[in-house]
């Protein structure tokens, strides 16, 4: 009896301690594995914010490559990218932007802060656009969600993403309108890093409408509902169309802990030199040798390092310009630039794969704008390498890296406004809207320095007058183009040179429009067919078992239907 006693009193002893147990691991919290009910909800969003900044530079620096604002390294369009070049685009949008701020989404609704759920909702609309515009089909409706993780999400259509971002941008209209609960604690966009306000919260409701209209325009031609839809937003109003509502992020001036300088900055200036990309010398082209009028913006856009000429006495030493006086090659179109452009305006070709050699001194570094880099004061700074500027005697000259990434602006919606009119038939003057871009993008431009507290050299800064020459120049080349098209070409060509720090929306215009029409032609006669989509990453292929990579770069996204022929 005793022993019977004993075995049933060490058996309620040990369903004691396994009771005891399983309510002790219930009221454990691990500090190291923090739940999502725990998160501050600021902190999810300023990090997405962050994240969202990254995702435009890699995808907009893509784009400026393939569309000439930037020099593409590439001998041929296949192998300028591989799959792996992507996986830190992939990672950004689905490991950062997206996972942060789906994480955060919950948590704030369950708080009433509907503000922060509306920015999340623009941010992410926004990045699920631009993924489609690069990649086409991609994962959607089971990526990128923390609360209900599948290690293998499908690929959903790009129309249907699209749809799904437009709602994303509608939601945040009406979220916008409630009741914030209480403000976002950082604003890095309309606010400059401080809390947001109402004026601020309006804006991003402009942002969200303007979105919708680059949308439209980017599907117009597989939409048959798009000019009614476009009428119907340019009706309401509420566009970004003032410089005031800029959709822009700022970049700071310290170097290290954090660093907060623009990339290109850091690239441009260094002890070294100017050993960041090269310029793109049909930028260059396009602003210096094209028209009669030097463009206003290229001494902003541009820090030259020499005004050399190219194949001329005092030339670059062949070290660094080994092309300089040659003839361009057979297949460039007559008076296109070659090698170099004019006074010193030192970049490359596109797609010129040949070495780097020691040129740092003597390539054209970024300007003022929008990188927050020197003025070019060229010839009264001759021979000043970018590492000893007249401004500052440093290696830190002019803006001090304090450049901005131009997301959206207004001089964009002028632009598109003014396409819309010619090939939607929506309403309007397309010479007016012209005129209004070039004009907002040369106060944008030209008003940038003293926003980083700076005085350009006087002598050198554009006149009343040779700003009005330029827009009447301008506005000369599109009277006398005979057709929408041509009139079209005028207007692309202009918004191409505005969009300068902005890839994203270079690219699409390119594939829609195939415009400007005279884009400088690869160096090498046989480039292959031009990338009308990327590679799937990598990282992507390899590891989602519902992945298929394409075939090759030929492969459009849904709303290309091929009728633009680009090179």
């Amino acid at each position: 009896m005793k022993k019977f006693k004993l075995i049933i009193t060490l058996s309620a002893l040990l369903l004691l301690a396994g009771s005891c147990k399983k309510k002790l691991d219930e009221l454990i919290s691990n500090p190291n594995v923090p739940t999502l009910d725990k998160a501050d909800v600021d902190l999810y969003l300023n990090a997405g914010q962050l994240s969202f900044k990254d995702l435009f530079n890699n995808t907009s620096n893509i784009g400026m490559q393939l569309t000439r604002l930037r020099n593409f390294g590439g001998a041929n369009y296949l192998q300028g990218y591989r799959p792996e070049s992507f996986n830190g685009t992939w990672t950004l949008a689905y490991r950062s932007v997206l996972t942060q701020l789906n994480a955060m989404e919950p948590l704030a609704t369950a708080q009433s802060r509907w503000h922060h759920v509306a920015i999340a909702q623009v941010l992410k609309a926004y990045t699920g656009i631009t993924m489609v515009d690069y990649f086409g089909d991609i994962p959607w409706t089971e990526a990128a969600n923390p609360e209900n993780s599948v290690i293998n999400p499908k690929v959903d259509k790009g129309a249907d993403v699209y749809a799904a971002c437009i709602k994303l941008l509608d939601d945040a209209i009406v979220n916008f309108a409630k009741s914030a609960g209480s403000p976002v604690a950082v604003d890095l966009y309309y606010n400059n890093g401080a809390s947001s306000n109402p004026a601020s919260i309006t804006k991003w409701v402009t942002l969200a409408k303007t979105l919708k209209l680059k949308a439209y325009m980017t599907t117009r031609l597989t939409d048959a509902t798009a000019g009614a839809k476009i009428a119907a937003l340019v009706a309401a109003g509420d566009l970004i169309d003032t410089p005031a509502e800029d959709f822009v992020f700022r970049f700071g001036t310290q170097l290290e802990n954090p660093a907060s300088r623009h990339p290109d900055y850091d690239a441009s200036y260094r002890a070294a030199g100017g050993v960041g990309n090269y310029i793109s010398n049909y930028l260059a082209w396009e602003m210096a040798g094209e028209k009669t009028v030097i463009d206003p913006r290229i001494r902003y856009y541009f820090r030259r390092q020499s005004n050399a000429k190219n194949g001329q006495a005092g030339g670059f030493a062949l070290i660094a310009l080994s092309c300089q006086g040659q003839l361009a090659p057979g297949h460039y179109p007559v008076g296109m630039a070659y090698c170099m452009v004019n006074d010193g305006y030192f970049g490359r070709d596109h797609a010129d794969a040949s070495g780097i050699p020691p040129d740092g001194q003597s390539r054209t570094a970024w300007g003022t704008y929008p990188a927050g880099g020197d003025f070019d004061a060229l010839p009264a700074n001759t021979g000043a390498s970018v590492t000893t500027s007249t401004v500052t005697q440093t290696i830190n000259p002019g803006g001090k890296g304090a450049g901005i990434y131009p997301i959206w602006l207004s001089s964009f919606t002028q632009f598109l406004l003014a396409e819309a009119v010619l090939k939607t038939g929506l309403t309007g003057n397309a010479r007016t809207l012209l005129e209004n871009g070039v004009r907002q993008s040369i106060t944008k431009v030209l008003g940038f320095p003293a926003t980083l507290g700076l005085t350009p050299n006087p002598a050198f800064v554009p006149t009343s007058s040779q700003i009005d020459n330029y827009v009447n120049e301008v506005l000369n080349n599109y009277d006398l183009a005979a057709t929408t098209d041509t009139k079209l070409n005028v207007v692309m060509k202009e918004y191409h040179i505005a969009l300068f720090g902005n890839g994203i929306e270079a690219y699409n215009n390119y594939r829609r429009t195939g415009m400007p029409y005279n884009m400088q032609p690869t160096l090498s006669p046989a480039p292959g067919p031009f990338i009308r989509s990327v590679f799937y990453p990598a990282d992507h292929v390899t590891l989602n078992t519902n992945a298929v990579q394409k075939p090759d770069n030929t492969i459009k996204v849904f709303w290309d239907n091929g009728s633009a022929i680009v090179f």
